[in-house]
């Protein structure tokens, strides 16, 4: 049995939204990894639960190579997080492997398609993936149409240069998705989330979204990726979520992030917990805690409380093969023990 966390008085409002993406999980698993608490073996969505979590998102590529966080892995991880009890939020790449704002390569199934026909095709695969999601009764809460979208999507038609180019095609593309979405979730809703990354950059950030709402876009949440390596400091995170929240008056949610429990030194290629991009948070497992507690404090005083939670990327990326590449640390559980690490308790106050 999993020890339930001590509850915790938390200043602010309550956030719908804590947790992760764990898409990875089922390939871990495939490997034979093992996730733990306090050395017991554990289902980790159930253990999510358990530690405070409350939502999950789950990343959607259309035909991946591997087969894994594809159409029926995605079927099959819904089914395990409403049996939880937690929130299930989609996330659309439209490719068949990683989107993000370096690249957004169509799936290969339509390299080929006119505009027109694109624009059917996210259409109708975005239908098909969330009528099979309310079909078998494991309707979405919330739906990204596109991952860090910040220049673009589904290239080279919809890209979007610092200039104007590409906005009419992209959110050609946008109208068919949330057409789609709402099509197929006709007796329950989901929240549409716009998801951008940048975010301690609020020029970046409100150039963008203004250019969406000025052209009619859709959301109900704006979302943003904050890793501290890239996207600024705390201050200027809560700087952008402050503007963004009263500017578009939605909420705001910090849809990935993820923080070192073992940090890794360039120059002298040796783990070194100094090796950080926030000082006083070290590359310790308390150091990452105490960053995701911070952050969630950052997030819950977000202006007019219009933040709504925070979501770990891959947190439960362990084990061989296929999950290395850096990542490993920065884990919520013990890349080789599987054991989880305290950041994983802090959803629920732990």
């Amino acid at each position: 049995m999993i020890p339930l966390i001590a509850a915790l008085v938390l200043a602010g409002p309550a956030m719908p939204y804590l947790g992760g993406d764990p898409s990875e999980i089922p390939e871990v698993e495939a490997t034979g990894g093992k996730f733990k608490v306090n050395g017991k073996a554990v289902d980790p969505i159930e253990a999510m639960k358990a530690a405070g979590w409350t939502a999950v998102r789950l990343r959607v590529w259309n035909q991946p190579k591997a087969g894994f966080c594809d159409k029926a892995h995605t079927l099959a991880m819904a089914k395990r997080i409403h049996r939880a009890g937690l929130k299930l939020m989609i996330d659309f790449h439209y490719s068949d492997d990683w989107a993000d704002p370096a690249k957004q390569y169509k799936p290969a199934a339509w390299e080929k398609l006119g505009f027109e026909d694109l624009k059917k095709a996210v259409h109708d695969y975005t239908f098909d993936v969330v009528k099979a999601l309310v079909d078998q009764g494991t309707p979405p809460d919330v739906v990204q149409p596109g991952n860090e979208v910040t220049n673009g999507m589904l290239w080279p038609d919809a890209r979007l240069n610092i200039n104007t180019d590409g906005w009419d095609k992209f959110m050609a593309l946008n109208r068919a998705a949330i057409k789609a979405i709402r099509e197929a979730s006709s007796k329950r809703q989901p929240k549409i989330m716009m998801h951008i990354d940048q975010g301690g950059r609020n020029v970046v950030s409100r150039y963008w979204f203004d250019m969406y709402f000025a052209r009619g876009g859709e959301a109900d949440i704006l979302g943003l990726s904050y890793y501290p390596f890239w996207h600024g400091t705390l201050a200027e995170l809560k700087a952008n979520l402050d503007d963004l929240a009263r500017r578009y008056r939605r909420e705001v949610l910090i849809a990935e992030t993820a923080y070192p429990y073992l940090g890794w030194n360039d120059v002298t290629k040796r783990y070194d917990p100094d090796a950080v991009p926030i000082s006083k948070f070290k590359a310790t497992p308390t150091g990452q805690r105490d960053y995701l507690r911070e952050l969630l404090r950052v997030v819950r005083g977000t202006a007019d409380g219009r933040g709504v939670g925070v979501l770990w990327w891959a947190p439960t990326w362990i084990g061989e093969p296929g999950r290395k590449g850096g990542w490993e640390r920065y884990t919520l559980f013990e890349n080789g023990s599987g054991e989880a690490l305290p950041g994983f308790f802090a959803f629920g106050g732990g």
